[in-house]
């Protein structure tokens, strides 16, 4: 027996499946996993999380790398029936999803809040996108040069003509 057992942490026994892509959902859900919550990383085979192919200049396969360790990872076609069905069967199981996809696409795709829901009453269902899931902004793309611009920033960064 292990004199010095590991420390217990907030949210072990919390178990999230991540179904987010770039930045915000990942490193979500990477501050979860070192607080202990077992994250599994869900993928769509072939295209995955756009991170992977992130160019040098945004930190390469490092960044994915960086938001994505201490996580299980796998590939699954949710999009599709069979997909589906796997998902909806280890949602069973889940405590917190994290998605980031475009307002409606998990509901399109049969996986969404009302669909895990139904199998599972008490998850957590996290959606994460850039202008909010309601709204005239809803199905905008959202990164930070977009709210740079909309908030004003960008424009006092000045002009070829003025310059900084």
């Amino acid at each position: 027996m292990n004199p010095y057992p590991p420390p217990s942490t907030p949210l072990q026994n919390t178990k999230i499946f991540d179904l987010s892509r770039l930045l915000p959902g990942p490193y979500t859900t990477r501050l979860l996993a070192d607080l202990g919550a077992e994250v599994t990383k869900v993928e769509t085979p072939l295209l995955g999380d756009y991170a992977r192919e992130a160019p040098p200049e945004f930190g390469g396969a490092t960044m994915f790398d960086m938001l994505n360790r201490g996580k299980q990872s796998l590939a699954l076609n949710y999009r599709n029936k069979q997909g589906r069905e796997i998902f909806l069967k280890l949602a069973q199981t889940a405590d917190i999803i994290v998605e980031t996809f475009k307002p409606g696409s998990v509901d399109k795709w049969g996986i969404g809040y009302a669909a895990v829901k139904a199998i599972n009453p008490r998850i957590i269902y996290c959606s994460i996108s850039g202008y909010g899931q309601t709204g005239p902004y809803a199905n905008r793309p959202g990164h930070d040069l977009n709210y740079i611009a909309i908030g004003g920033l960008l424009g006092l960064t000045g002009t070829t003509e003025s310059g900084p």
